[in-house]
């Protein structure tokens, strides 16, 4: 039996200051890589556990804070699949809720952009893969009974 490829997907959300309203962040991922929007995503390192593995995509991926964390969530969602580079995938989905925005810098060799959408925004058409709309979805949801 193939190792599986361990993976962490994470949905970036800003709350505002009544915690009433919600945006997410979504990466366009450059051309060698497909050209799609998608949530932050990665692989983990050798004896990282998810969510470390996760906070350091974040990180790597965006320039995000640590300071701007409110909370880090399992979203208790997994999927297994092959990926583009036909490695047999296990990946986990967690929610960051972040406090503000800030000076997001992307690498070239994975993202040409980034974009904020609001929960109004969010439809199943938004991201390329299903699992990543699954994670915002349920982001939503958790987002809109969160510190009630």
């Amino acid at each position: 039996m193939d190792k599986k490829t361990r993976k962490a997907q994470v949905v970036l959300a800003i709350v505002d200051n009544d915690r009433q309203s919600f945006s997410f962040l979504l990466l366009l991922t450059n051309k060698r890589r497909g050209n799609y929007w998608q949530n932050v995503t990665g692989k983990m390192d050798e004896g990282e556990s998810y969510e470390e593995g996760a906070l350091r995509e974040a990180i790597e991926e965006t320039s995000l804070k640590i300071e701007s964390i409110i909370d880090i969530i399992d979203l208790g969602i997994a999927h297994d699949f092959i990926d583009d580079k036909k490695r047999n995938v296990h990946e986990k989905s967690f929610l960051v809720v972040l406090d503000n925005k800030w000076d997001i810098k992307l690498d070239p060799h994975e993202h040409d952009d980034f974009r904020w959408i609001t929960i109004e925004e969010l439809s199943d058409n938004v991201v390329k893969h299903r699992g990543n709309f699954e994670a915002l979805a349920k982001s939503k949801y958790l987002l809109s009974h969160w510190g009630r």
